[in-house]
């Protein structure tokens, strides 16, 4: 059995948006499909990427990675419904 430090690991989606980082969170923990963020310690949920009407630099997107062998499903299950 593989480690989680043993796979590799694909970005799916990168948000600034904190409610879209609740949904994606409920999205993927209903399918069943392991993941990590990176950024969202660094991630004002109040405030997002934005101060005001000012854009704040230091600000980064909260990005989300799961396994390379289930990157295909996650990606199905984010996409937007047109």
């Amino acid at each position: 059995m593989n480690n989680e430090g043993d796979e590799s690991w694909e970005i799916v989606l990168e948000t600034i948006d904190a409610a879209e980082v609740a949904v994606v969170k409920s999205l993927l923990d209903a399918a069943g499909l392991p993941y990590v963020t990176r950024g969202e310690d660094q991630f004002d949920a109040f405030r997002g990427a934005f101060r005001g009407t000012v854009f704040s630099p230091a600000a980064r997107p909260v990005t989300f990675l799961v396994p390379a062998d289930m990157a295909e499903d996650a990606r199905l299950l984010l996409q937007p419904e047109l």
